[in-house]
């Protein structure tokens, strides 16, 4: 079984946070691999991603970021990203100031990731720019994208999260700073093959993240698949 963080950011930026101390503080829980982007405010770029899986080749899994706003400058960075190796895209409509279901902006790149057969994650509380009727819809359009809502919906919009999930084949929900309750009330109602543990590194307490995916499983399968299965499958991750 692997254990994967799916969510966690790397470079500067809000904080300053490099592949060696994400890989330091995977190992004081074993972790095994974690997903890494840049963090997203303000101006941003992805020069340091491939650094730093260069570092960990084994541990950091490669996801970008663009800011659909920059538009052809956007759709060429994301399409030049996945042609070097990287497996999917961060998206953050809140900071970015866009609405997820934008057709002018987020369909060309989704037809991007699509063609690459890439995975996006994307900010999903429960901000306007992107609630989670903001996932239906480009669920919907683009249903061979797996489509990650990162906090699925907290707070106010989670149990809209789970109808989305359970409507949508493609949209996943991921785990990170949402309370043991709602979590466990998440995973009552959709199951461990639509969720994924992540920690929104490296802001968020790491232990109790993973603990709460402890606290919340109702066996070994659940934590499994929720520890690291879902997004090995999305990823095509064996191990």
């Amino acid at each position: 079984m692997l254990k994967i963080d799916a969510h966690t950011h790397a470079g500067e930026g809000a904080a300053v946070w490099s592949g060696k101390q994400i890989v330091e503080r995977m190992d004081t829980i074993g972790i095994d691999k974690t997903v890494i982007f840049p963090f997203t405010e303000g101006f941003f770029h992805n020069h340091d991603i491939p650094k730093y899986v260069s570092e960990f080749p084994d541990r950091l899994i490669p996801f970008c970021a663009v800011n659909p706003w920059e538009k052809k400058k956007a759709e060429e960075e994301l399409d030049r990203c996945f042609k070097s190796g990287f497996k999917g895209v961060k998206l953050h409509p809140q900071l970015c100031g866009f609405r997820l279901s934008d057709h002018g902006l987020c369909d060309p790149l989704f037809e991007i990731v699509q063609a690459h057969g890439a995975v996006v994650i994307v900010h999903g509380a429960s901000d306007l720019y992107n609630c989670p009727l903001e996932f239906d819809r480009m669920a919907r359009r683009f249903p061979k994208v797996p489509l990650i809502m990162a906090h699925m919906g907290f707070f106010w919009e989670w149990e809209l999260a789970t109808e989305v999930a359970n409507e949508n084949k493609n949209v996943y929900l991921e785990t990170s700073r949402v309370p043991p309750f709602e979590t466990a009330k998440v995973l009552e109602k959709t199951s461990a093959e639509k969720m994924m543990w992540g920690t929104d590194g490296p802001f968020a307490n790491y232990e109790m993240e993973y603990q709460k995916i402890e606290r919340i499983s109702n066996n070994d399968r659940e934590f499994e698949q929720i520890i690291g299965g879902t997004i090995s499958g999305l990823l095509g991750i064996t191990g």
